[in-house]
């Protein structure tokens, strides 16, 4: 089959297109024939960086991937050949403590599709049974492979980890982001107040176009810290979710109320930082980070998704054999929403 995967890490020139070998289903596993696949920046980081994985190359990547059940290994139940599913992208081991107690997201085993395992940028894709989900018909392929790591990180971070409520303010950072603009539609659903950044004005009205209710562009306002008091009459927000790191990690914790909570679930500008902590001397802050995601929440957010309440968000669409550009936009950050791949027709 065909097939991007890297044999040893660095630049976009590692990425290499060509023939690897055909997936057989185990056990309790199906093969998907991939009619699309996602970026994003774990991608990025996993092909550049020798340090993550190397033992386990070749390996084709791509983290997220929606397609059709070309075959069902035994033990399968509830799926059958031609099922249009997407895939949970964190493989748990269900046997070691946190799995038997309910608390999967702390697998200690758990593998990652498109890094310890062979990923979505390819014709085909094995991946175990209980990490394929239905979703509704009326969804395209390029749709659903938007949707997995996204969603699922959006959705834990304000569901699970943050707790958002309808009455309170949000600060979602990198609006145009795949996470940030999941995380605008999980909040406007519910009924929260919306407030997002981003680096462009067009980022920001498309942004407010998916509900958010205010926008700032960072480039434009670097402290925009002032500019979050303004719009809450001075009072902060009850909760942001930052995907960028270290660049507006201060100002993140400006933007606070007194008790207020933050969540971060990416670095994208840096991981080290020099922290104030009279800032969280003064304020009792929480600060915390996404951590692993559970199957209970990959369920709960499907069910939200196949009522039709929240949608992937698909930036631009490249053929298989392009997605070493697809890399170079994403690097680039000239984007909205997702870059999806799309599989051999």
């Amino acid at each position: 089959m065909k097939a991007v995967y890297i044999s040893e890490h660095g630049g976009v020139d590692k990425l290499l297109y060509g023939n690897r070998p055909d997936p057989t289903p185990g056990r309790g596993e199906v093969v998907l024939r991939v009619r699309a696949s996602a970026l994003n920046h774990l991608d990025l980081g996993f092909r550049a960086n020798p340090g993550r994985g190397a033992e386990g190359l070749p390996r084709i990547l791509g983290c997220e991937l929606a397609g059709e059940i070309a075959q069902v290994g035994s033990g399968v139940t509830g799926l059958s050949v031609g099922d249009r599913v997407l895939v949970d992208n964190r493989v748990k081991c269900g046997t070691c403590q946190p799995c038997l107690t309910g608390q999967d997201q702390y697998c200690l085993h758990q593998l990652r599709i498109g890094v310890d395992l062979d990923g979505g940028h390819a014709e085909y894709c094995k991946v175990p049974a209980i990490n394929a989900y239905h979703f509704r018909p009326s969804m395209s392929f390029e749709e659903a492979a938007a949707i997995p790591l996204a969603f699922h990180t959006a959705w834990h971070c304000l569901m699970v980890r943050g707790q958002l409520q309808p009455w309170e303010t949000i600060l979602i950072q990198a609006g145009g982001s795949g996470v940030g603009s999941a995380g605008i539609q999980i909040a406007k659903r519910i009924g929260a107040r919306v407030i997002t950044t981003a680096g462009t004005d067009d980022k920001l009205a498309k942004a407010r176009e998916m509900g958010a209710d205010e926008g700032i562009n960072y480039r434009n306002t670097p402290e925009f810290s002032s500019r979050v008091r303004e719009l809450t009459e001075g009072k902060g927000v009850d909760m942001v979710l930052d995907v960028v790191g270290a660049a507006v990690w201060e100002q993140n914790l400006l933007s606070l109320r007194v008790d207020g909570r933050l969540v971060i679930t990416g670095a994208t500008s840096g991981s080290q930082i020099g922290m104030n902590l009279s800032i969280l001397q003064g304020r009792p802050l929480t600060l915390m980070g996404s951590g692993g995601r559970s199957r209970r929440s990959f369920g709960e957010m499907m069910s939200v998704i196949n009522r039709g309440e929240l949608h992937g968000v698909v930036g631009r669409v490249f053929p298989l054999q392009e997605v070493g550009k697809a890399h170079e936009v994403m690097e680039s950050r000239d984007f909205f929403g997702k870059l999806v791949v799309r599989g051999p027709q």
